[in-house]
């Protein structure tokens, strides 16, 4: 494996991140946070002295200045997250999770997953940072627990030995740090992500990268994983689009467990199932093939209600974006700078072609594809759940031309963007007429 060279830093990742700092503020208005040694400003201006606690005030005051230190070096906090707490809340999320846990009874180790969080080794600032995220990111602290029970169940099954399965376990905990430096507005539920904003969403597995190496809180393939959980092996990811034996191989379970946190454990079952197969070119078949082994039994009993009202308008975007295509690529032949950087995008059009063949969905013919499934229930379900991951795969091919596109001309740009917001276009009835531009 040949990985590209390792960041050096980011903008974005600075320790002194001011959304970071408000969320510490806002913990200190909640709990004790004190500084257990003097704090420096970069030129060695004393901001505040050893014992003070973190206030609204003091918070304004450090984010006007680069600290000589990271906060999470110099402040404490009461009840700090350790190994012994995320086993705990590991075990209590289980409770609320009847997917995972049967998943994690299945891998052949039920009950390792406690042992194994309980002997992670984590540093006093990475345990007082995922103590802010804890307290102020509560849903991003259980995505990660929920992530990191996913990934040990994959590594169970997949007999990864005990010193990678711990490192997979670190990686988990800490794959989305990086997004206490997010402008939390950014993330938020019903935000429509512009473009520009993508970006800062986009760098967060460099941020969470160069955090742990700042922190020296992570051993080197902890670090490699946590930066390339967002790579594709087709080269489709973020944030370097990277492919094949360039990924991490940790990164690869790693995708494949948060794409189980995020859709599996809703028990949309069936969902998950058409998402590995139409994904199969961009996931570790490995891991893929583990996951669906563990929930096969599970994806089989999933019989949700037939529902095919707005197959048809799905199935009439699908054509349009394929005849838009069409058009599209002509026009990129006459223009050599777009076509130059629109080259990977032939490829992920010819895929998408043909896993409409594989799945036989002829978009130009929707009237007969619909009477048959109306004919059998299981065929519609298949249908509609295949139509919905086709939708987001579009969706992940329109912001790889955001992220692949930066640079085009206005004139080329406006062809482009028409196209990306047909691939996000909304096709149900109840979706309102500007969903195009949403994330």
């Amino acid at each position: 494996m040949h990985p590209p060279p390792a960041p050096t830093g980011s903008p974005d990742a600075t320790p002194q991140n001011p959304h970071y700092i408000n969320a510490v503020t806002e913990m200190g208005e909640q709990c004790e946070v004190l500084a257990q040694e003097d704090i420096y400003a970069a030129n060695g201006m004393k901001l505040l002295a050893r014992g003070a606690r973190i206030n609204k005030s003091q918070c304004e005051r450090l984010n006007l200045h680069k600290l000589c230190a990271p906060l999470d070096m110099v402040l404490s906090t009461e009840r700090p997250v350790d190994a012994a707490h995320l086993a705990s809340e590991a075990g209590r999320l289980l409770a609320d999770e009847p997917v995972i846990a049967r998943l994690v009874e299945r891998s052949g180790d039920p009950f390792g997953f406690r042992p194994a969080l309980g002997a992670l080794s984590l540093s006093t600032p990475l345990a007082f940072r995922l103590t802010v995220m804890r307290e102020r990111r509560a849903s991003l602290f259980a995505h990660s627990l929920r992530t990191a029970l996913v990934s040990y169940a994959l590594a169970v099954r997949l007999g990864l030995p005990e010193r990678q399965r711990q490192e997979l376990l670190l990686a988990a905990i800490c794959h989305d740090l990086g997004e206490m430096h997010t402008d939390p507005d950014l993330l938020a539920p019903g935000h429509r992500i512009t473009p520009q904003e993508r970006r800062f969403v986009h760098v967060h597995p460099i941020t969470s990268y160069v955090l742990l190496r700042d922190l020296d809180a992570a051993p080197p393939a902890v670090l490699q994983a946590v930066l390339h959980h967002h790579e594709r092996l087709d080269g489709s990811g973020y944030p370097y689009g990277l492919g094949g034996e360039q990924i991490h191989p940790l990164a690869n379970i790693l995708c494949v467990a948060e794409l189980m946190e995020t859709v599996g454990r809703r028990a949309d079952l069936q969902r998950l199932d058409v998402l590995l197969r139409l994904n199969r070119h961009r996931l570790d078949p490995a891991a893929a093939g583990a996951l669906h082994e563990l929930l096969r039994a599970d994806a089989a009993r999933t019989h949700p209600e037939p529902a095919n009202a707005d197959a048809m308008l799905k199935l009439s975007h699908l054509g349009d974006v394929l005849h838009a295509w069409d058009a599209l690529r002509g026009r990129l032949e006459e223009q050599a700078a777009a076509s130059g950087r629109l080259e990977f995008l032939a490829e992920r059009m010819a895929r998408l072609r043909s896993l409409l063949l594989q799945a036989g969905i002829d978009p130009q013919d929707a009237k007969t594809l619909l009477e048959i499934a109306r004919e059998e229930d299981s065929v519609l379900n298949e249908l509609q759940a295949t139509l919905d991951e086709l939708r987001w795969l579009m969706n992940d091919i329109a912001n790889e031309i955001e992220r692949r596109t930066l640079a085009l001309d206005d004139q080329n740009r406006h062809m482009v963007d028409e196209f990306t917001g047909l691939l996000r276009r909304d096709p149900s009835p109840a979706a309102p007429a500007e969903a195009a531009a949403a994330a």
